[in-house]
């Protein structure tokens, strides 16, 4: 039986990385991106190296809660059963950008917006055999903390690298909370910080942080490859609701553990819905 891997954020970086591996195992492979060309001109390049890949692209603004609630049904007549679904896009916004929707952009692509699609695409995922979902984190979640005001409102004295924390940090705790509300489900969540990769997403940092980041970076297969094992193997599947880095299991921030913080910021997400 055909296995089926949803990829946000899979036209690039270790989202294209998670997609080559995939495919690679003879997964189906969709991703979704809002730069259809991007994420073509990606498949085009797997299926260049694996020319039996089944892999395709459609097009997806999570900044845009419309789009989501047309993309989604599209996606589950394509896959009306998803066995692997990596959330995964993710973007460092400087300066401060605000959605058409009112959010500020990093929390509103990498936490609402993922919550939203979530929303429509859980049935499919719990209708396979193992429903497993990867989301992308980052060790930046330590930095963070969920300012509910800053959601619409940053302040004057509001940073990216805040911003970016803080959407982190909410992909985490968002893990945790996903995770209890399926326990004793066949659905597994889990999140991994996947390094300083070499990607597009540090193109705003200011000059001198991309020269130092630059010094520590790992190449996207590297940084794919503990998403890939928790989608895939029979170790990563025995865990939900936990943190990994380099498929080692961690804590994560104190305040990524925060069980009251993770119910509220599900509250606050059904509220934006």
């Amino acid at each position: 039986m055909t296995r089926n891997a949803f990829i946000t954020g899979g036209n690039s970086g270790i989202g294209k990385e998670m997609a080559r591996a995939l495919a690679g195992q003879g997964y189906r492979v969709i991703i979704a991106s809002r730069d259809l060309a991007k994420s073509q001109a990606a498949v085009d390049d797997i299926k260049t190296i694996q020319p039996t890949a089944e892999i395709e692209a459609m097009a997806l603004d999570l900044g845009d809660f419309d789009d989501i609630d047309r993309f989604a049904p599209e996606l589950l007549a394509k896959m009306p059963v998803i066995d692997v679904f990596m959330m995964n896009s993710g973007l460092y916004a400087n300066p401060l950008r605000k959605l058409p929707n009112g959010f500020e952009a990093m929390i509103g692509i990498m936490h609402f917006g993922h919550f939203r699609l979530t929303r429509h695409i859980l049935g499919a995922i719990k209708a396979a055999s193992q429903g497993r979902i990867v989301v992308t984190s980052s060790v930046g979640h330590n930095g963070g903390k969920i300012d509910e005001s800053s959601f619409k409102d940053p302040s004057m004295h509001w940073h990216p690298f805040f911003g970016y924390a803080q959407a982190k940090l909410a992909n985490l705790l968002f893990t945790r909370e996903l995770a209890r509300r399926l326990a004793g489900t066949n659905v597994t969540v889990n999140a991994f910080h996947p390094g300083a990769v070499t990607t597009g997403i540090w193109a705003e940092m200011p000059g001198w942080h991309q020269k130092i980041i630059g010094l520590f970076l790992i190449d996207a297969i590297k940084g794919a490859d503990t998403a890939v094992w928790l989608a895939t193997s029979a170790e990563g599947g025995r865990y939900s609701g936990e943190y990994f880095v380099r498929r080692k299991l961690k804590s994560g921030s104190g305040i990524s553990r925060d069980e009251a913080l993770a119910a509220r910021l599900w509250e606050l997400s059904e509220q934006a819905m």
